[in-house]
């Protein structure tokens, strides 16, 4: 068993494929099904079950592939460590924020002669949380709701990260600025039933309301759409809204505005806990802790305490 065989099953076994994997791999199908074939013989079992839409990985197989990602993932990582420079890498995976986008901004300009490689994604929070689980971000901006704590918080719990608070913020009605209900200085349900809900995460609904209350004002019923700015266009064109949270000011993309929500049979706002991800028992580096140094500083200047 070699190296290179390992590493030619784990590009199978990612690709479902032994074509796909020879053009990833740059290897002839033909090599590549005999390195497969010579391994199989070698340990006894098939790895992997052929048909004509592909490959499949048996159960031996599965654990095999298991074993053999982190025999390879370490020897990768000794291979980094003993022939080359290691590169400098920093990602931060965020819910839409500006205030992050900014902080990102300014660490970028601070940092970017040490050579680092920088990484910047907005995206969903459950997203957000495998990202960091997985590595590809060493900070997550997310927020917690009661509607959401819970099952947050047993997420982050089984992925072993840990939630970091910053500041309070509230629940908002995203418009835009020609809306019928731009200039109300609060928005409460009943004076959205005859707009358009539009959302690029209907998850995210839960963290805002109860079940009955969703299905008792058919928020279920929205345009669902894959990115945000698909959610601006139709928020002009159809006088749509949606939600967020976040904080008032900071959220607005010029033409569109953000106004508190009105709790359900209440006069004042829904609070939601802002705050950031963590992988557990692992110390933020500088360029970390100056990231959210940077968020810090712009949520005191917009006054918000943290």
């Amino acid at each position: 068993m070699t190296l290179q065989q390992i590493k030619y099953i784990l590009g199978v076994a990612e690709c479902g494929s032994l074509n796909k994997a020879s053009e990833k791999l740059y290897i002839s199908q033909p090599s590549l099904t005999s390195a497969v074939h010579e391994l199989e013989y070698e340990i006894g079992f098939q790895i992997f079950s052929r048909s004509t839409r592909g490959v499949t990985v048996t159960e031996q197989g599965r654990h095999f592939i298991q074993d053999a990602g982190n025999l390879y993932k370490n020897y990768e990582s000794l291979l980094k460590k003993y022939t080359e420079k290691e590169k400098k890498t920093f990602g931060v995976s965020t819910l839409y924020y500006s205030f992050a986008r900014t902080a990102f901004v300014d660490l970028v300009k601070r940092f970017s002669p040490e050579g680092y490689d920088f990484s910047f994604r907005e995206m969903k929070g459950s997203e957000i949380i495998a990202d960091v689980a997985e590595g590809r971000s060493e900070l997550g901006i997310i927020y917690l709701s009661d509607g959401n704590r819970e099952e947050t918080q047993k997420e982050l719990a089984s992925k072993k990260l840990v939630f970091h608070h910053l500041t309070e913020c509230n629940a908002f009605v995203y418009i835009y600025k020609e809306h019928p209900l731009a200039e109300k200085s609060s928005i409460s349900l009943d004076e959205l039933s005859d707009f358009q809900f539009v959302t690029y995460d209907r998850s995210e609904l839960n963290a805002f309301f109860s079940k009955e209350v969703l299905e008792r004002r058919e928020l279920t019923q929205a345009i669902t759409v894959a990115d945000r700015s698909t959610v601006l266009s139709l928020l002009k064109s159809l006088n749509g809204y949606t939600f967020l949270s976040g904080i008032i000011g900071e959220e607005s993309d010029g033409d569109y505005i953000p106004i508190p929500l009105k709790n359900i049979d209440e006069d004042f706002t829904r609070t939601f806990e802002l705050g950031y991800i963590t992988t557990k028992d692992v110390h933020m580096n500088n360029i970390a802790l100056t990231y959210i140094d940077n968020i810090r500083r712009i949520l005191h200047i917009a006054g918000f305490t943290c």
